[in-house]
């Protein structure tokens, strides 16, 4: 029976962290994005001040570095996403012919009539359904341009006060061994964080050079859009790959009208896709901790509905930490070993 009291408490005490995490989401979503992307840019820093340069220009030129490209990437992104809007009259035009052309195909091979077809897929719900998708991603765009300026004013100040902070987690500690184990776990957070992303940036402009080529080898139009929100999409584990395969097929459906040139496509892009997931994710991110595939997908799915497609991406490298932590703790091994492989 004394199991019970204890699953009551831990219970409440995951319910009282998810209503933190979410009530609190407009200032720890910018904060998290800092921390990792500080992490990320943190090598760059002690490269700057082992040239001599003060702590606060090293900090100052590495957040700002990371500002222009992430920048630059965005406003790409965006152009192209409102290029594409204005075209969306000549967008509606093919999608309409490609639904009467995959319709008439069923006809001759189901023989099912285009009103029952209809009623299964409405043409104007689906064009429907695109215009609100374009404009949920320029949305999210415009809120996210938002909270650029608030994101890398963390990332300057977690980079000119991370020793404080290291410092600060060590002093909670009051024996040697306490200290000397926080700090290990602190190194390798650090460490784990940093190959994480940096290997999932590898990844991506693996995966955007190998997409630019092939759309522009099949004349796929808005290869540019495509390319970049393929890569940008595939940092969201198992969700992202699938979404940046079905893109580029669903546009080819829309835009190419001989079913063999689709056919050939769709092949190359699944070949591509499982590039990237059999020798590009293994090759580049082999040292990134280790999760099982089940905590993987609890991660992203409660990262989205608690902080929306931020959360998605952040929660991943947000539960690695936590299994670091319970690797490095006595009480907490039982926990490491679950989320672990």
């Amino acid at each position: 029976m004394k199991f019970l009291p204890k699953a009551t408490y831990l219970l409440v005490f995951l319910a009282a962290i998810l209503l933190f995490l979410y009530h609190l989401s407009s200032l720890l979503v910018p904060l998290t994005l800092g921390v990792y992307l500080a992490m990320l840019i943190v090598p760059f820093t002690r490269f700057l001040e082992r040239y001599k340069a003060h702590k606060i220009l090293s900090s100052l030129i590495s957040a700002f570095t990371l500002f222009i490209l992430s920048g630059l990437f965005f406003y790409m992104l965006f152009y192209q996403i409102t290029l594409f809007a204005e075209e969306m009259d000549l967008i509606e035009e093919q999608l309409t012919s490609a639904v009467e052309r995959v319709q008439q195909e069923i006809t001759s091979i189901t023989g099912m009539t285009l009103e029952e077809q209809n009623e299964v897929v409405n043409t104007e719900t689906l064009l429907k359904f695109i215009e609100d998708s374009i404009a949920g991603v320029v949305g999210g765009i415009l809120i996210f341009t938002g909270n650029f300026l608030l994101v890398f004013a963390y990332v300057f100040l977690i980079l000119l006060y991370r020793d404080k902070f290291f410092d600060f987690i060590i002093s909670l500690y009051p024996t040697h061994k306490e200290k000397e184990n926080t700090r290990d776990a602190l190194k390798e957070i650090s460490k784990v964080i940093f190959h994480y992303l940096w290997g999932r940036l590898q990844v991506m402009l693996a995966l955007a050079i190998m997409y630019i080529a092939a759309f522009l080898i099949f004349g796929l139009p808005y290869a540019l859009l495509i390319t970049l929100f393929g890569a940008l999409i595939t940092i969201i584990p198992y969700i992202g790959p699938l979404v940046s395969g079905i893109v580029p097929i669903t546009f080819a459906l829309i835009f190419f009208d001989e079913f063999s040139y689709i056919l050939i496509f769709s092949t190359c892009i699944v070949i591509i896709q499982l590039i990237e997931s059999y020798v590009f994710e293994p090759f580049f991110l082999s040292r990134e901790v280790k999760l099982n595939a089940l905590v993987v997908v609890i991660s992203v799915l409660l990262g989205g509905y608690i902080w929306g497609i931020p959360g998605m991406i952040l929660f991943v490298p947000m539960i690695a930490t936590v299994k670091i932590i319970s690797n490095h703790s006595e009480n907490l091994k039982p926990l490491g070993t679950l989320l672990g492989k």
